[in-house]
């Protein structure tokens, strides 16, 4: 028998029909949402049809029941065409003590509420009996009510949930064995099965489909279906949903997440996760015409300007205001040592700000009784990290960093969520700015019950201390605008902007690639492959290989960009040296990496005006027999004076050398010296 006949009859009209004025009276004042009555013009049945179809006041009036008349209406729903007649009834559960004049008194209730309607029973061994009926229309709302709470939030956004669900629905029950669900699964979850059927929806049902998945990730209210442009004059719930669901690309259902912190409680489109994202992978890798007309990229750039920033704070008396703010003046004083370009999404100040936000909470600087900051002796350690340390220690912060619009519980999961999904892109390949976040909306809706989110906001919901603000839509740009705020400044990814400056696409960058973990050989490009020429000027023009930031991040540290185009120019001064080595870079390794990536051999001028600037810095060397080596007079002197020093000193060998005591290790003895703020290397 088909659904249609099941329910032949059995609707709100029908029900509202069988009913007289004194009857009709009562349907409105029980139903009528705001207690006001209806003007004397007003078609009281259609108000009554209207009200009904609201599944949130049909969930509260519900709640107002009596014990009686609530197992009643629990008891139909779950019966096939949601209908019995009086002898089942009286068996129900909850109803098996009642006796039939309660019994009957309960059902008048209902009936004159249009609750339940009096109609004749289809099934085949029974036809033509009198039963009694929800209407089709309260009985399908009811179902998915219990479907929600009983299922959860899978069911209702992912094709896997639905055809679970539908297995173990009263009304289809039966239909298909739970095995040939599971087939039919593995079937229709392909990327061309799912395209396909989108592709054969009647042509204005496909319109809204493609819209709902470009536009709004796939989750479409009808609040927002009603303000926008659409092939259909009006919401058409049931026959959406027939459609969708018959072709296994979606449903059209009232979808509540407020219990989860979430503002949205109304009829939406849903197209399943697993078509929406079927759908976008085939739109979502812009081809040559629609590449970006700009490219933005900012490497390490942050990275470098955070290790400016700690020389600049270890080399010059930085105050603070009393509301613990570095002050205007200072801040364009720092500026001028950092690199200049922050790209479009912020500020140079904003940069610095977050800058000095993250060295407060990373404990990288302290503050001092005469409002100054200092360097830490962590801030000290920070600059011996590897660049991958660095970032992953950048990107945690970032993660739970609030100052961003929407709610931070739900934007700090997403943003884990994105990043593990950001793992299936290809690095180097520009995608719609929409795609990986619409994912990263759904995969976290469809697991809020696994989550067990509603239980961390039930004390916040219960109360009137709290109302979700985030909708659906703006959790997907909120999480957009964290990403171009925090993991472009952060290198992770690249921006690219259209014609009239809208950021439209991202790609993953390299260095972005290694940080979460995939392999080298996965992004087609491999490191360090960067070529270099050192001129006689102090001039290092680097070529970029496309993955350079291992040689960028270590050219940044002593020496100075200059400009960028094609190529990348730095120029190698002394202060940019002196940096280096206060930062931790020690002086062999700056001339490893111009050694090991230059085309053409280092000229004799620059190795040896940096060697020169090293010494006049007071670059030391330790040896692995416990001597010390100091071509700087006066900080060989200023070291054997040095009580710090002194007691570790055992005699002067002589043309720069000091033995040390051998109390402790080499390596030991140069973290201690470092402490102290010599700048002190291992000698190989």
């Amino acid at each position: 028998m088909s659904a249609s006949k099941k329910f032949e009859g059995a609707n709100l009209v029908a029900a509202l029909a069988d009913l007289n004025r004194v009857d009709l009276d009562e349907v409105v004042r029980f139903w009528n949402p705001n207690g006001k009555e209806p003007r004397g013009d007003d078609n009281r049945r259609e108000l009554a049809i209207k009200w009904l179809r609201d599944p949130a006041l049909v969930e509260d009036r519900l709640r107002q029941l009596g014990s009686r008349m609530g197992a009643v209406v629990s008891f139909l729903q779950t019966r096939e065409g949601y209908r019995a007649d009086r002898l089942e009834l009286l068996g129900a559960p909850g109803l098996e003590r009642c006796s039939q004049k309660h019994l009957e008194a309960a059902l008048n209730h209902l009936r004159r509420r249009a609750i339940v309607m009096w109609t004749q029973d289809l099934r085949f061994e029974s036809h033509g009996m009198r039963v009694l009926a929800l209407p089709v229309e309260i009985g399908d709302m009811l179902h998915d009510l219990d479907r929600t709470r009983v299922h959860g939030l899978f069911d209702a956004l992912t094709l896997r949930g639905f055809l679970e669900a539908r297995a173990t629905s009263p009304q289809t029950a039966g239909d298909v064995s739970t095995r040939r669900q599971r087939e039919m699964y593995r079937m229709y979850v392909g990327d061309a099965s799912c395209v396909s059927r989108v592709e054969h929806l009647e042509p204005g049902l496909r319109q809204l489909v493609e819209k709902a998945i470009m536009e709004f990730g796939g989750i479409l209210p009808r609040a927002l279906f009603e303000q926008m442009e659409s092939a259909f004059p009006e919401w058409d719930c049931k026959g959406w949903r027939a459609d969708l669901e018959k072709a296994l690309v979606g449903t059209v259902r009232r979808l509540d997440l407020t219990r989860y912190g979430i503002n949205h409680r109304e009829e939406s489109v849903i197209i399943f996760n697993e078509v929406a994202l079927s759908w976008l992978k085939r739109v979502a890798v812009p081809g040559d015409p629609d590449r970006p007309a700009e490219e933005l990229s900012l490497s390490v750039d942050l990275v470098t300007n955070l290790s400016r920033f700690l020389a600049y704070i270890d080399e010059n008396d930085v105050r603070f205001t009393v509301k613990g703010e570095i002050f205007k003046t200072t801040e364009r004083r720092i500026l001028q040592h950092l690199i200049p370009n922050p790209g479009r999404e912020l500020k140079r100040e904003e940069v610095l700000t977050w800058i000095y936000r993250f060295a407060k909470k990373n404990e990288l600087i302290d503050r001092t009784g005469e409002r100054t900051v200092s360097v830490s002796k962590v801030g000290q350690e920070w600059g011996s990290k590897t660049l991958g340390d660095q970032l992953r220690t950048v990107v945690e912060y970032m993660i739970s960093e609030s100052g961003f619009e929407g709610e931070l519980y739900h934007q700090t999961r997403m943003r884990r969520i994105f990043l593990r999904l950001l793992k299936r892109v290809d690095a180097g390949v520009w995608y719609d700015l929409m795609y990986v976040p619409f994912l990263t909306r759904n995969t976290y809706l469809a697991s809020l019950d696994e989550l067990e989110v509603s239980d961390d906001f039930a004390d916040l919901c219960e109360s009137n201390r709290y109302t979700p603000m985030e909708d659906v839509q703006r959790m997907a740009w909120n999480l957009v605008r964290w990403i171009r705020q925090r993991l472009f400044l952060a290198g992770i990814i690249d921006l690219g902007y259209d014609g009239t400056g809208r950021p439209v696409a991202m790609r993953l960058t390299p260095g972005g690639a290694r940080l979460l973990g995939i392999s080298e050989g996965a992004t087609g490009i491999s490191p360090g492959l960067g070529r270099i020429i050192v001129t006689p000027d102090f001039e290092v023009v680097l070529f970029p290989s496309g993955d350079d930031v291992e040689l960028i991040y270590d050219l940044d540290r002593f020496s100075n960009r200059e400009k960028k185009g094609h190529s990348m120019h730095f120029r190698i001064s002394e202060e940019g040296v002196v940096r280096a080595l206060r930062q931790g870079m020690h002086l062999s390794r700056i001339e490893e990496v111009l050694e090991q990536h230059s085309h053409t051999p280092v000229p004799q001028n620059v190795r040896y005006s940096i060697q020169d600037w090293g010494i006049r810095a007071g670059w030391m060397q330790i040896h692995p027999d416990m001597r010390v080596t100091c071509k700087h007079e006066e900080t060989l002197s200023r070291f054997r004076e040095d009580p710090g020093v002194r007691s570790f000193v055992v005699k002067e060998l002589g043309d720069g050398e000091l033995q040390m005591a051998d109390t402790m290790t080499v390596k030991r003895l140069q973290h201690l010296l470092r402490d102290l703020g010599y700048l002190v290397e291992l000698a190989s």
